[in-house]
């Protein structure tokens, strides 16, 4: 199965670069598709390190985020934190190791409730859906993702939490119009409207 790399770039304030594709090659577990994908992404991350420096701007720090605790370790240690299930990967995705050793990036770890870049892989929904949209879009600074105190859930399935709220609310009667008598209503709402001279709110 192919997974999907997606990724964005912040300096702290806001999203400047993102990414979001189908990777080129099947993978056998979530880890080597963490390495995968930050093989794929990490070229951009120092690619602005790079530029910034040569307009004279050195970074203080440059961080890589994951979510991803055993990929995390791979990408530290490299074939070192390699396992009878995750040999097989070929080395050309632990250059990213090279980099960590030599103090150029450092990864950090980064709840999933707070990782960004799933917006871009992950279909979301509820709070969660809307807080990162708003960071992505710059409506909200980006610290707002990491000052939530409220922990997101899922609405998915069937939960006897869920249960208990549509049975606990309100139930309204729904009317319905027949589409003579739903035209005749709004025309009825536009002449009151005229007479009363509030013919903005048309």
């Amino acid at each position: 199965m192919r997974g999907h790399t997606g990724g964005c770039v912040s300096f702290g304030t806001g999203i400047i670069d993102e990414k979001s594709s189908k990777q080129k090659m099947n993978t056998r577990s979530s880890t080597e598709t963490e390495i995968v994908g930050t093989s794929e992404y990490l070229p951009k991350n120092i690619y602005f390190e790079l530029f910034m420096e040569a307009q004279g701007y050195k970074l203080e720090s440059n961080k890589l985020a994951q979510d991803n605790q055993s990929a995390m370790k791979m990408e530290r240690n490299g074939k070192d934190s390699c396992s009878s299930n995750s040999k097989h990967i070929a080395i050309k995705y632990f250059w990213v190791t090279d980099r960590i050793k030599n103090g150029n990036i450092e990864v950090v770890y980064c709840p999933t409730t707070q990782m960004i870049a799933d917006y871009f892989t992950k279909p979301l929904q509820g709070a969660l859906f809307h807080t990162l949209r708003r960071v992505i879009m710059g409506w909200d600074h980006i610290s707002t993702v990491f000052n939530q105190e409220t922990s997101f859930k899922e609405r998915v399935g069937n939960t006897e939490e869920t249960e208990n709220m549509v049975n606990a609310a309100p139930k309204t009667k729904k009317v319905k119009l027949t589409y003579k008598e739903a035209v005749m209503k709004q025309n009825g709402r536009v002449r009151k409207i005229a007479e009363e001279g509030n013919l903005e709110e048309i």
